[in-house]
Formats: structure tokens, sequence, C-alpha cells
């Protein structure tokens, strides 16, 4: 399994991880947790393709900048 963490800063973490939790679909060949601090969201995914690894996280990248975007508007 090939393991990653990602800690990025963010505007409203909680909104960011409750954006994020139903995406997430744990298997036998992919593990995902997220968790939210006071100004960031850390996410850790194990995956045991790279692949799989890789378009997780540029799903995920996506949400959280969007997210930004939109609390940067108000």
């Amino acid at each position: 399994m090939h393991e990653l963490t990602l800690k990025l800063e963010c505007e409203d973490p909680a909104a960011v991880k409750a954006s994020l939790d139903p995406d997430i679909k744990n298997t036998e060949n992919t593990q995902i947790e997220i968790t939210a601090g006071k100004d960031f969201v850390e996410i850790h995914v194990k995956a045991a393709k790279l692949g799989h690894m890789k378009g997780i996280m540029n799903s995920y990248l996506s949400v959280v900048g969007l997210l930004n975007e939109v609390h940067g508007i108000k």
C-alpha cells in the first residue's frame, strides 16, 4: 500500500470535511481519512495503486479549491 498525507490550509475546514466525507469509499485497496483542524484539513490516503491515489487526491484538491473560492466571494 502506498500512503500520502496532504495538509491544506482553508477558510472553513469543517465545511471542507463535510463536503468530502460523502465521497469516502473505503475498500480493501483504498482507505481515506479526513480530519479538520482550526485552519486546515488533513487528508490521509492509503491505496494499492498510485493511479488511484492520484485520482483521489486530484478530486479532493479540486473540491477544496472550489470551496475556498466560494468562501472568498462572500
